[in-house]
């Protein structure tokens, strides 16, 4: 349910993959959306960092493969939705 992840959140994500906002679910991953590489990956990670104010550590760039992992990371760093 694609109300389960924030809508600032799901935007960014969507823009980013050029998807509908309405393809964005928390289990939403790097293997199930084409445009996921790590080019777009990289792109994806700035933008938010740059929308919340945050800074996510190089070493767990990589994980973050899911939707589901970037909002928890999200919120671990402070972001409220």
């Amino acid at each position: 349910m694609s109300e389960q992840v924030p809508f600032s959140l799901r935007e960014i994500i969507a823009d980013t993959f050029e998807i509908s906002p309405d393809e964005v679910r928390p289990e939403t991953a790097e293997n199930t959306v084409e445009a996921w590489d790590s080019f777009r990956h990289l792109q994806l990670i700035l933008s938010l960092e740059g929308e919340y104010g945050v800074q996510f550590d190089p070493a767990e760039i990589p994980n973050l493969t899911t939707v589901a992992k970037l909002q928890e990371s999200l919120l671990k760093k402070g972001v409220g939705f």
